[in-house]
Order: structure tokens, then C-alpha cells, then sequence
């Protein structure tokens, strides 16, 4: 109840925290268009709070994860990640549940890859997916 007390009827600041932080350059994050409608669909009644509800589950999907683990991937793997978020450590995550795993790490993006980098982005995904055919 606190977080939710502390963001309420502030989503506009927090929410542009987090684009513009999480993001190699605060001014190429997400569109104004787009986060005007992040925030009035968040800012709705029980909206923040079910938002916050996949965060929360992180202690139970740990547990879940852990156990498939046990068993790596047969399929292929694609990982695309911001240097100036998870960088490498996403791909390497990737290389431990599958044989087959391909990690791009784009250059000079944080964490919003699509907004910050949507033409690469989806030459990664397009070339992965032709690659299976």
C-alpha cells in the first residue's frame, strides 16, 4: 500500500523516471504520445496496483524457474538486449537454457528496445526468424 500511496496521482513522474533513466538517451525512450497514454491507463483504479502484481510474483517465478532449469531448451533462443541495460548477461542467461541461443546486443540502447532502436530490433528478430525456416 505505500508504494502505491507514493505513486498515486504522481504516475507521470514515476513512470517518466523510468523511461527516461532506463534508456542510453532519455529523449529517444518512449514516444510523448505513447506515455501520455502509459499514464492514463495506469492511473486508473487498481491499475498501478495490478501492474505491480508481475513484480511482486518474482519470489514464486524464481522458484518455478529454478526447477525448469533442470532441463535445457531444444528449440533455438533469440536474446536482444540494450549495451546500456542487461548487456551481455542476458545472451548469457540465454546460452545457459539452450544450445542453440543467438544474443544481440544493441549498441548505445538501454532498456526500451523497441522505442530506442525499433529498426534494429526488428532485423534482429526478422533475421533470427528467417534463419529457422
Amino acid at each position: 500500500p505505500t508504494p502505491l500511496a507514493l505513486v498515486a496521482g504522481r504516475e507521470n513522474i514515476y513512470f517518466n523516471y523510468y523511461w527516461n533513466s532506463f534508456a542510453a538517451d532519455g529523449n529517444r525512450s518512449l514516444p510523448e504520445s505513447d506515455r501520455l497514454q502509459y499514464i492514463a491507463s495506469y492511473s486508473r483504479p487498481g491499475r498501478m496496483a495490478s501492474g505491480w502484481s508481475y513484480f511482486a510474483s518474482f519470489p514464486k517465478s524464481a522458484v518455478a524457474f529454478a526447477a525448469l532449469a533442470h532441463t535445457r531448451l531444444n528449440i533455438p533462443v533469440l536474446t536482444i538486449a540494450g549495451e546500456k541495460s542487461a548487456g551481455t548477461i542476458l545472451g548469457d542467461e540465454g546460452k545457459t537454457i539452450s544450445a542453440d541461443a543467438t544474443a544481440i546486443v544493441l549498441k548505445n540502447t538501454g532498456h526500451w528496445i523497441m522505442e530506442e532502436r525499433p529498426s534494429e530490433t526488428m532485423s534482429a528478430v526478422t533475421t533470427f526468424l528467417e534463419k529457422q525456416n
